[in-house]
């Protein structure tokens, strides 16, 4: 089966400050001068940008504070998107996740501590915090 490469969301923007982590390439970073991180390897750290792009194969552990993400691969840590969280169908994301707006495709998987942004700067109703194994559609 062909390795699906996803196009990250708002195709206008710059894409100046992309960068690319390619399959079998493994990097330990802390990365927060780019505005589109794609991985297709592996990659353990920390993430601030715009975009983060994970393809089919692709694996992302560590902290990510991102505007939009398109997951096709593993993401496993603390993931903040103040805009649209994409879990594509064979997309999985593990741990702490705050999100603007939620998509899972069918197949796709999501588990930890699961909130929306907005309600997690409100924090005083429990409701809006949902633990690990709660699927949640919006």
């Amino acid at each position: 089966m062909p390795q699906r490469n996803p196009e990250p969301p708002h195709q206008a923007r710059s894409v100046s400050g992309r960068m690319i982590v390619g399959p079998g390439i493994k990097l330990k970073s802390e990365i927060s001068d780019c505005d589109t991180l794609v991985v297709e390897g592996t990659v353990d750290g920390t993430l601030t940008s715009e975009v983060l792009a994970i393809s089919e194969g692709g694996i992302f552990t560590g902290t990510a504070k991102v505007t939009d993400a398109e997951i096709y691969g593993r993401f496993v840590g603390e993931l903040t998107v103040k805009g649209v969280l994409h879990i594509r169908s064979g997309g999985h994301v593990e741990g702490t996740v705050e999100y603007g707006c939620i998509e899972v495709e069918s197949g796709g998987e999501i588990a930890g501590m699961i909130s929306r942004e907005d309600a997690a700067a409100a924090s005083t109703n429990p409701a809006n915090t949902e633990p690990a194994g709660v699927s949640r559609s919006t």
